[in-house]
């Protein structure tokens, strides 16, 4: 059996996981339960009242598993009412081999969202904590539509690998003190990165947004750095530009990529020197506040071809952020769309729609190409339209599905990998996504084990190394044919 890491430790996988804190005085407990979850979850452990609150404040979990009997100090519920106190929807299941009905009345009445026995079964555990996570999603987004959240806060919802990556580089970037670089297709969320960035770095400060594709490069200079009175014609008065208008706030530059050469080496010296002038005044003028930029361009070709000084990216680029698209986080889109079904419903004074299973599985198929902006004018129009019937767009065959003879002229290896990466894009990702990453629900849905659906996956996640590997020569492919 293995033995239990220190107190608080977290168990790091090389994949984003869903982190548990583990908190009981039992050893052997601690040590069963780590051999059942290791492999899923990122794991935490204490043994006491105050090992739990001191590694609960220290690391941010998703689920924690509590002991009501911790010997001395404060018991379960004790630690309980004090996690809730400071994050008042973290689901905490109660551990007891107390299954009494006064123990659980106690723990529901204190917050808990359910309690286990000292012997789990792993997949009803499974299920359990899966329902309870989604539910507080689901609890945080409807306190944001009760508390008029703007319309766009849909793009930082989920809970899939790359969105709490995403948050983790938000908050690192926070801290930091350099520019940041937000890079990311169109639809993705780029000004709502920046929006949390500004709330992480500079609350109750100043935020500012420039889109600088709006400018002509006559008129860029002048939004933002500012320009005296008569500096050109037509400069009848003086004119603050964003970055003192900013003060000690966060500035954000929205597609840099669209401002011209001469700007973005005046950009350069304001961002080097954390200084400027306005047009036509020989002041300097300190600037104060954060910067953060942005582009949906590919990064290389951009540079490639001049729309974006080498010296200046590199200048911005002290702290890069990427936002992934939305096809590479499927397992958001549910979220996504019940979220966007819940605010066009309150926004039209009807009744929220249910989405269906088989409609969840369609939305997760698509590659939204637009991304989350996509999704939301999608769900929009479902809603908008009185009957939830998928747009023709969505529901048609995939337009780059491989025909049979496109097969026919592939090699064996090839043709059955090109299979395979489809069968996943059209059948199992947007199941699973549509589960919400589920492995264990969406094996039900399909009619497999879970162990099938997991050698499924490891298949095709061994086709897809395959792909990335270089090209083998004719010798090596026979060799593994045979």
């Amino acid at each position: 059996m293995e033995h239990h890491h220190p107190t608080g430790e977290v168990r790091r996988g090389m994949s984003e996981k869903l982190r548990i804190l583990i908190v009981d005085d039992d050893t052997t407990f601690l040590e069963d339960i780590s051999f059942m979850l290791r492999d899923r979850y990122e794991l935490g452990f204490a043994k006491s009242g105050a090992e739990a609150l001191a590694a609960f404040r220290s690391v941010s979990w998703d689920a924690v598993l509590l002991d009501i009997d911790l010997g001395r100090g404060i018991d379960g519920f004790g630690v309980l009412d004090a996690m809730h106190a400071e994050e008042p929807d973290l689901p905490v299941f109660m551990v007891t081999r107390d299954t009494s009905s006064a123990s659980a009345a106690t723990a529901f009445k204190k917050g808990a969202v359910d309690y286990i026995d000292k012997r789990p079964d792993l997949a009803d555990l499974e299920r359990k904590i899966t329902r309870a996570l989604r539910e507080r999603i689901l609890e945080r987004i409807a306190r944001e539509l009760s508390a008029g959240a703007g319309r766009a806060q849909g793009g930082m919802i989920g809970k899939s690998g790359p969105m709490v990556a995403l948050r983790r580089a938000i908050v690192a970037a926070a801290r930091s003190k350099g520019p940041v670089f937000v890079t990311g297709e169109t639809g993705t969320g780029k000004e709502l990165v920046a929006r949390e960035f500004h709330r992480l770095a500079a609350p109750g400060k100043p935020f500012v947004a420039v889109n600088c594709a709006a400018f002509t490069k006559e008129l860029i200079g002048s939004e933002l750095f500012g320009h005296e009175k008569g500096a050109f014609t037509g400069a009848a008065e003086r004119h603050v530009g964003k970055f003192e208008l900013v003060a000690d706030g966060v500035l954000f530059l929205d597609e840099i990529t669209e401002i011209d050469s001469g700007s973005q080496a005046k950009l350069l010296r304001a961002v080097d020197q954390m200084e400027f002038e306005r047009i036509g005044g020989g002041r300097s003028i300190r600037f104060r506040g954060r910067l953060i930029a942005s582009s949906n361009r590919s990064v290389p070709e951009a540079l490639k071809k001049g729309v974006l000084r080498e010296d200046l990216y590199y200048r911005l680029n002290a702290f890069p952020v990427a936002v992934p698209p939305l096809r590479d986080r499927m397992e958001d889109i549910p979220l996504l769309a019940r979220y966007f079904a819940r605010r066009t419903a309150r926004d039209l004074g009807m009744p929220t729609p249910e989405l269906s299973a088989e409609m969840l599985r369609t939305l997760c198929g698509h590659d939204w190409p637009g991304n989350v902006r996509e999704l939301e004018r999608v769900v929009e129009r479902l809603v908008g339209q009185g009957e939830l019937i998928m747009p023709d767009e969505l529901s048609a065959e995939r337009p780059d599905a491989s025909s049979t003879q496109d097969l026919l002229r592939l090699p064996y290896l090839e043709a059955r990998e090109t299979v395979m990466r489809e069968f996943k894009q059209r059948y199992v990702r947007p199941v699973l996504a549509s589960c919400g990453g589920n492995v264990a629900e969406a094996a039900a849905r399909m009619g497999l084990s879970e162990w099938g659906l997991r050698k499924i996956l490891l298949e095709i996640e061994n086709s897809k190394q395959r792909q990335l590997r270089p090209s083998d020569t004719p010798g090596d492919a026979k060799d593994r044919l045979s």
